[in-house]
C-alpha cells in the first residue's frame, strides 16, 4: 500500500502548550514533544472530559493537499469547559488514510470509533484540537476488578491508560515537573485522575488562569 509521510515541524495548539510543538529528527523519522505536566495540560484546554468516539472520518482538504480527519465526540462526563454531557464535540487533525494513500503525523493521537477517552481539547467544540498532541487523550477501559466502589462514566468503574506514543518520543524539561502524565506506566482508575485533574482546575482559577 502506498504511504505518504508527512510531518508537520509545529503544530501550536495553544499559547500555553506551545512548547508541546512537534519538530522533525532525522534520519529515525521521529518527533520529539515536550512531556506536559497536569497543570500545563489543564491550563492549554478549553474542554476537558470523558467522551465517547462516535465517528472517525478522513478526507482530502478542499485544495486536495493534505488529508484531514474529523473525529466526533459525544460527552459522558465534563470536567472543564462548556461542553455538557450528552453535548456533541468535533476535532479536526491532520493525518489519516483516504483509498491507498496515508498521510502520517508523528506524535498525533489516534481515535477508533467505538471507543472511550479522556481528552484535553483547546478550541470551540465544532473544531477542537487535541493539547500536547498524543498526551491529550487517554484511552479508558473498564476494570476488570469490577463494579464495586464509586463509578461514575455511566454508571461502572473505569481505568485511564496512560498516553499513546504515536510514534514521537517524550522528553523532560527543567519546567515538566517531578511527575509528568505522558510518563505514568499504568492505568489509573477513573476516580484518582478525577480527583487530580478537578483539583488542578480549581487551582488554575484561584490563582486567576496563571500557573
Amino acid at each position: 500500500m502506498p504511504t505518504r509521510l508527512a510531518r508537520f515541524p509545529r503544530l501550536a495548539l495553544a499559547a500555553a502548550v506551545a512548547a508541546a510543538a512537534t519538530a522533525a529528527v532525522a534520519p529515525a523519522h521521529a518527533s520529539l514533544i515536550v512531556a506536559l505536566d497536569t497543570p500545563a495540560m489543564v491550563a492549554g484546554a478549553d474542554t476537558i472530559a470523558v467522551v465517547d468516539v462516535t465517528s472517525v472520518r478522513a478526507a482530502w482538504d478542499a485544495r486536495h493537499e493534505r488529508i484531514v480527519t474529523t473525529v466526533e465526540l459525544i460527552v459522558v462526563e465534563s470536567w472543564k469547559g462548556a461542553a455538557a454531557p450528552a453535548a456533541r464535540v468535533v476535532v479536526a487533525q491532520p493525518g489519516g488514510t483516504v483509498g491507498d494513500i496515508t498521510m502520517t503525523v508523528l506524535g498525533m493521537p489516534r481515535f477508533s470509533a467505538g471507543e472511550r477517552a479522556l481528552v484535553f481539547l483547546h478550541g470551540p467544540p465544532e473544531r477542537a484540537a487535541v493539547v500536547g498532541l498524543a498526551q491529550g487523550k487517554r484511552t479508558m477501559r473498564p476494570d476488570p476488578a469490577g463494579a464495586a466502589g464509586a463509578a461514575g462514566a455511566a454508571g461502572r468503574r473505569w481505568l485511564i491508560g496512560p498516553p499513546q506514543r504515536a510514534g514521537a518520543a517524550f522528553v523532560r524539561t527543567a519546567t515538566s515537573g517531578p511527575r509528568v502524565p505522558v510518563f505514568d506506566a499504568v492505568p489509573r482508575p477513573l476516580d484518582e485522575v478525577r480527583a487530580e485533574i478537578r483539583a488542578e482546575i480549581a487551582a488554575h482559577a484561584a490563582s486567576g488562569g496563571v500557573r
